[in-house]
């Protein structure tokens, strides 16, 4: 068990995680944080006050820089 805490402008908001046991169940957890993270991008790069072009750029720096601590982790 692991206590994390995400920052809000509000409060801080205090989140257990339990970590799963079988690698099916990590890879399950790992494909679900990914999906947060994905929309959470993805919805601030819509907010966003700036032409489309702009906001793929930002978006390939996003995909790049992951990619990058993907091969550096490994």
């Amino acid at each position: 068990m692991k206590e994390v805490t995400a920052i809000r402008k509000i409060a801080p908001i205090h989140v257990i995680v339990y970590y799963p046991k079988t690698e099916a169940g990590k890879e399950e957890l790992a494909r679900r944080v990914s999906d947060v993270h994905a929309t959470a991008v993805n919805q601030r790069l819509k907010s966003l006050n700036c032409p489309t072009s702009q906001k793929l750029e930002l978006l390939d720096a996003v995909i790049e820089t992951k990619k990058k601590e993907s091969r550096e982790r490994a």
